[in-house]
């Protein structure tokens, strides 16, 4: 089997999975980062209340299944373990050592942190929340995700753990979506479920959007109970000027509220 660090390097997107303290999977995709030989994403502080959720977790899930992360025919890989998590309010770990490798994976984060001048102007950008898998306990082979508007990552609770694949999206009706396991993937054996997907605009990653089916997983469907985000298919279309900066300002006005918090204690 491939190594599973050196893919993690290698590719440009990710995905955290895990269950929480109430047997309710989660799933987001992330940057992924290598700190030395040990693979971890390093997420704005918007994410705060989400990572500390994921710190409690017995176990996490880091896969890399889009297809234009992975060479080509290679399955997508991912590495179950317990993580670790360290808030860096000051932004100093994630400057040194982490910053070079999303401004190269991700060109948004160019416009946020690449001089010294941007950094200050937007300070909120580099306090990160650093989430590492230092000793993956088991590393599965997974089939690789290759047409965004139709395959996605299917998370499942198995005694407080998640159990990941990947699936085809076989039909939509009311409340339900039909899926099948990509090229022999098992099926998951979970009751309580999420169904994943992200996608991206290739050429600067100005969108990377993410949906999310909640519910329970019945034989070859999943019995939806809510969802987040458009869902799968949508075209990515370029922003307009006015949206890029009311975008900009919510995660900056999300990222200083958290700091804040942080820093009282929170």
């Amino acid at each position: 089997m491939r190594c599973f660090r050196s893919t993690w390097r290698e590719a440009l997107t990710a995905e955290l999975c895990w269950v929480d303290g109430e047997g309710r999977p989660g799933a987001i995709a992330a940057t992924p980062l290598s700190d030395g030989d040990t693979p971890c994403v390093a997420l704005p502080y918007s994410w705060l209340p989400l990572v500390r959720e994921l710190s409690r977790a017995e176990e996490a899930g880091f896969s890399v299944t889009d297809g234009r992360s992975l060479g080509a025919g290679d399955d997508g890989l991912v590495a179950y373990g317990p993580v670790r998590v360290r808030e860096d309010l000051t932004g100093e770990g994630f400057l040194h050592g982490l910053l070079e490798q999303e401004l190269f994976k991700y060109p948004p984060s160019r416009l946020l942190a690449d001089s010294v001048l941007s950094r200050r102007e937007n300070w909120w950008w580099t306090p990160r929340l650093i989430v590492e898998m230092p000793s993956p306990d088991r590393v599965v082979e997974l089939a690789a995700r290759v047409d965004p508007g139709r395959h996605a990552l299917a998370v499942g609770d198995v005694s407080a753990r998640p159990e990941v694949s990947t699936v085809s999206l076989d039909g939509f009706t009311t409340g339900r979506v039909k899926c099948s396991g990509l090229a022999g993937n098992e099926p998951l054996r979970a009751a309580s479920g999420v169904l994943f997907g992200h996608d991206y605009t290739a050429s600067d990653f100005e969108r990377w959007e993410s949906w999310r089916m909640f519910g329970r997983f019945s034989a070859d469907e999943l019995l939806i109970e809510h969802r987040e985000g458009d869902g799968p298919g949508r075209r990515l279309a370029p922003l307009g000027l006015l949206e890029r900066v009311r975008r900009r300002h919510r995660l900056a006005k999300e990222c200083r509220r958290a700091i804040v918090a942080a820093e009282r204690g929170g």
